[in-house]
């Protein structure tokens, strides 16, 4: 009798995935013949920097890339790494201890947490949070404690939600924020290492939009803290590189000996190639990363005007390139069903993000304006019909 195959517990308990079944839905109804506008997802829709496309060239035609890297991120790029601290936010960095290197910053996330939170153990993220932290926790077997984000706070923490915890492994914030588009505080960030000393915890952030602020560069966790706290981020907002998969974690040197261990037996190394093009679009002029935020403030402040016009409830957002739109209460799963559905327009439902994303939809600002004029056409038909 031949048994019947069962894959691990540990994977028939994780959800579905948010942003895949969102994928499925679109490419569904393009299937269909309808013409939809996407902004569900965080998805650049504008071409890596030209100086950064060179530099792979160049490195893909090295024989030196065309044999297995070291595990240990390549000092060009840890330097480079170090250089973006020193000349953006004035934090000086070890290249040495207290940079690593990973495909993604996603692969960062799990070597932060899984590397850090046993089984039975606490992980404190935000609610609404980017759907992948309650995951990493249950992949952990790390109990999951929400730290709510609250409008009324302009998506700060109210660190008193966290009294009765005793401790934990870590606590994890995301600044700027996704979905709300929230940017961290000074006191946001010193009572995060402070909250974090009390409960024995490392604090991390997500920094994964780090320099997409619109009114002043985003605050780096790190100028608070290095002892404590690691930072996450990635290449792939700044620089138009989400398809590179190259991101990277910064601060406390014993967190990250404890990532860099983990990787080298969950993960592999990346290619040689990638992590030249990444040290050149850390290391050049930034001017392209620059350019970037003002075409992405652009587009904010034409979605946002024009949502505002309609009588959507929205504030304009500080970071990243989302806009949060509350619907009046109503069901947000269902109504970006029929938002799809019946005015081909994919958007994020802020359930997706926790109970604390519940009757809220979130927009990618990924497309170029006269796309997004029509997102707003789209949306305006919505409008004259309560949701």
């Amino acid at each position: 009798m031949n048994a019947p195959l069962r894959p691990a517990a540990r994977v028939t308990a994780l959800p579905q995935n948010f942003f895949g079944a969102l994928d499925r839905a679109v490419a569904a109804t393009r299937a269909a013949g309808v013409d939809v506008i996407d902004v569900s997802k965080g998805n650049p829709d504008l071409p890596t920097p030209a100086h950064i496309v060179s530099a792979m060239h160049a490195a893909v035609a090295d024989p030196a890339n065309h044999g297995y890297p070291a595990y240990r991120v390549r000092p060009a790029l840890a330097a480079a790494i170090a250089t973006r601290y020193r000349e953006d936010h004035g934090v000086d960095l070890d290249p040495e201890t207290q940079i690593a290197a990973f495909h993604g910053s996603h692969e960062a996330l799990m070597a932060s947490i899984l590397g850090l939170a046993d089984p039975g153990t606490t992980l404190v993220v935000p609610d609404p949070g980017y759907p992948a932290y309650a995951t990493a926790a249950a992949l952990a077997g790390a109990e999951l404690r929400t730290l709510p984000l609250e409008r009324e706070r302009g998506y700060q923490p109210d660190f008193a939600a966290l009294a009765d915890l005793e401790g934990a492994a870590a606590l994890l914030l995301n600044y700027p924020h996704n979905p709300t588009g929230a940017v961290a505080s000074i006191p946001t960030l010193e009572t995060a290492v402070a909250e974090s000393t009390r409960l024995g915890a490392v604090f991390i952030n997500d920094f994964a939009y780090s320099s997409l602020g619109f009114e002043a560069r985003p605050l780096s966790a790190l100028t608070v803290d290095t002892t404590r706290t690691v930072e996450i981020s990635t290449l792939s907002k700044t620089y138009n590189m989400a398809g590179w998969r190259i991101g990277y974690a910064a601060g406390a040197a014993p967190v990250i000996a404890a990532m860099r261990h983990y990787q080298a037996h969950a993960f592999s190394t990346i290619f040689g190639g990638t992590q030249d093009a990444a040290a050149a679009a850390l290391s050049g002029e930034q001017d392209a990363a620059d350019d970037l935020v003002r075409t992405y403030r652009e587009r904010r402040d034409l979605v946002v005007s024009g949502l505002a016009a309609q009588g959507w409830d929205v504030i304009a957002p500080q970071g990243t390139f989302f806009v949060w739109i509350g619907i009046d209460g109503a069901d947000d799963i269902a109504f970006a069903k029929r938002l799809l559905a019946d005015h081909g327009v994919a958007v994020a439902p802020g359930s997706g993000f926790g109970p604390g994303g519940a009757g809220f939809i979130r927009l990618g600002l990924v497309h170029p304006q006269a796309r997004l004029a029509e997102l707003l056409e789209r949306l305006g038909r919505v409008r004259a019909v309560a949701p």
